[in-house]
């Protein structure tokens, strides 16, 4: 135990104080939603962002609470958001599936990493086409820009013998065809993904100036009282990035770009906004980047077994430096301590 603490002792006191004390008021900082809070947060916030799996639903439909959340927000005049990194979704298909489940949405009021990478390449005047690793809907959303693109659904080489050998089978590879068109690829969620498609992404990418876009990093889906593991988009992205050797551009939380296109829309004050969602690694590391309030719902992904107990940092995979402002069991507490104002 001795040489513990000594240990730590010399590495803590080679860190920089400012790194010590941005810790130290994190961890302090995190604090469990109450009423008192919640009533302070409607009076500070004008426009509340929401992630939408593990947040508002999950694989059983709408979260207990979450429908009412929304409506009590929208009574109260606040604005109300969608922001999502699920890319295999179009805006019109996250408008349906939130009118089914009971929530008030418009298309302009959601922003998915499909429609913000099409329009990405449209605001940079992107010509050419694009291979698509990826689903239906990112291709949707590149149509309404006119851009060009190939590569959705299955893709498989035809063996006519499967016990052919590995020297013939890289010989087979050697003659992929390529499309001389692509100079940039788009990796989403894809239940498709194969040798093939990641042999193609990745040789596209050693073209000159080929631009390589990727909607999230996520590592799994949220899947609360299952034991199945639902890998998550970054798992495309990895497979293409590792071969290539080649860093994308990330869509998605948590980088900034999705509130930059949402504020920018609808010019957004971020001091006046606060973001709601079930991942610190993503959701909350985006608010903390973007300078807004955030709000952590334990009905996803993250755990209370990933936030500090007694000031002391968890060690689990979402656990991180960056902490959300306020935490809660679920987005319909929130809702219950708003109820009557």
């Amino acid at each position: 135990m001795l040489l513990r603490r000594l240990f730590l002792h010399n590495h803590i006191s080679k860190l920089p104080l400012s790194l010590i004390r941005s810790a130290t008021t994190n961890i302090m900082a995190c604090q469990k939603l109450d009423r008192s809070a919640a009533e302070k947060l409607i009076s500070e916030t004008d426009n509340f962002l929401f992630d939408c799996d593990g947040v508002l639903w999950d694989g059983h439909g709408a979260i207990p609470g979450s429908v009412d959340t929304i409506a009590h927000l929208k009574r109260l005049g606040k604005k109300v958001y969608y922001i999502t990194n699920n890319s295999s979704s179009s805006r019109e298909d996250y408008k349906k599936k939130c009118l089914k489940y009971g929530f008030d949405a418009d298309v302009g009021d959601i922003v998915c990493t499909a429609y913000v990478g099409a329009l990405y390449l449209h605001n940079n005047n992107f010509k050419g086409k694009v291979y698509v690793v990826g689903n239906p809907a990112m291709g949707k959303e590149l149509d309404k820009f006119n851009i060009k693109h190939t590569g959705i659904g299955p893709d498989e080489m035809v063996h006519e013998d499967d016990n052919i050998n590995y020297s013939s089978r890289v010989e087979e590879w050697l003659k992929t065809q390529l499309d001389p068109e692509v100079n940039c690829v788009f990796v989403g969620f894809d239940p498709y993904i194969n040798y093939i498609k990641i042999l193609k992404a990745a040789s596209y990418l050693q073209r000159e100036n080929c631009l390589f876009l990727g909607t999230n990093e996520d590592t799994h889906l949220p899947t609360q009282g299952s034991d199945i593991v639902i890998p998550g988009t970054g798992t495309m992205v990895k497979a293409v990035s590792l071969p290539s050797r080649k860093k994308p551009l990330i869509i998605g939380k948590p980088e900034t770009t999705m509130f930059d296109t949402l504020s920018q829309a609808n010019n957004l004050d971020p001091a006046r906004s606060m973001m709601v969602g079930d991942r610190m690694n993503t959701d909350i590391y985006m608010a903390k980047r973007c300078k807004l309030k955030s709000l952590l719902v334990l009905t996803g992904v993250c755990t209370e077994q990933d936030l500090p107990l007694n000031g002391v940092q968890p060690k689990s995979f979402e656990a991180g430096i960056e902490l959300p402002d306020f935490y809660a069991d679920k987005l319909g507490i929130f809702g219950e301590f708003i109820a009557n104002l």
